[in-house]
């Protein structure tokens, strides 16, 4: 069977060499960053994006990292930037880039649509399309105190998993990233946390080299949504995931176990989190060299 390999991963994107990136799995937090390209300028839209990317990696380097993606199976043309940092006051270096940096204000202000009209992204992306949301690895259930961590917000997703730095994957390496979020009953959001952790562990253990599961909660947005990031090495390695919900006895146990007090009503995993709150958004790296881009 020809594995689904669809792109370069992102690491490719930038030419800053790979152990000083930062990524899903070394950073302190995370800027998810959606933008709607309208279908007009979707080639220059990309080109913008590519170009934003380009220099703030440039005037941000080591303290920050972008890697940018497409969204695939979900709505067309809606581009995704994840922008790694090591702490929140690192948001201002990014700010200081917008405000002095001629590379930036070059990329922002250049007229990129002189033969349609005029203007740059604010024509090329649909008004009011852009959503950002910030999420940090979880803490609390992992213990990073034999580990140097000074300067991040919060202990690195890596310390989540035993997985070995050659086998681990994340948003640099992985052919493909499955983003899925879930909102926490309020009442229940240890147990909550604790189901989501137990079940990245599980595959971690089970499918190292396939697929990296790292835990995150959103910071400065809706209380107890929390975010999965599912890095796999192929599409098609999604099955192996699905293949471990059903054809496990450890797996199906967890799924399976009461996590729902019988004071509280009782249930499994499906009583921890409000009804249609799941959500998955399957992620590639941007490839320049894609049709239409």
């Amino acid at each position: 069977m020809t594995a689904w390999t669809f792109v370069p991963p992102a690491q490719e994107q930038t030419p800053d060499p790979v152990d000083e990136l930062l990524h899903t799995g070394n950073s302190g937090l995370i800027i998810h960053r959606v933008g709607q390209v309208n279908y007009r300028f979707r080639r220059q839209a990309r080109s913008f994006a590519r170009d934003l990317q380009d220099g703030t990696n440039k005037a941000l380097h080591p303290y920050a990292t972008t890697l940018v993606y497409e969204e695939l199976f979900g709505v067309q043309d809606r581009l995704h930037w994840l922008i790694h940092m090591k702490a929140p006051n690192d948001y201002g270096r990014l700010l200081e880039m917008v405000d002095h940096d001629a590379e930036y204000q070059e990329i922002a202000e250049a007229d990129r649509l002189s033969e349609d009209g005029g203007g740059n992204w604010e024509r090329m992306f649909a008004e009011g399309s852009f959503r950002e949301h910030i999420i940090v690895p979880q803490h609390g259930l992992t213990h990073a105190d034999d580990h140097d961590v000074e300067g991040l917000f919060a202990a690195p997703a890596q310390f989540q998993t035993d997985q070995s730095p050659d086998v681990m994957l994340h948003s640099g390496n992985a052919g493909v990233v499955l983003h899925r979020t879930g909102q926490v009953r309020y009442a229940l959001r240890k147990q909550g946390r604790k189901f989501a952790f137990e079940w990245g562990a599980h595959l971690n253990r089970e499918l190292a080299g396939r697929c990296t599961v790292f835990l995150y909660e959103e910071q400065w947005g809706t209380q107890d949504r929390i975010h999965w990031m599912i890095h796999l090495r192929t599409l098609d390695d999604y099955r192996a995931v699905l293949e471990q919900e059903t054809g496990n006895d450890e797996l199906r146990a967890l799924l399976a176990k009461q996590r729902v007090p019988d004071h509280a009503g009782g249930g499994d995993w499906g009583a921890l989190f409000l009804d249609g709150s799941l959500h998955d958004t399957v992620l590639i790296p941007h490839y320049p060299g894609a049709a239409g881009s």
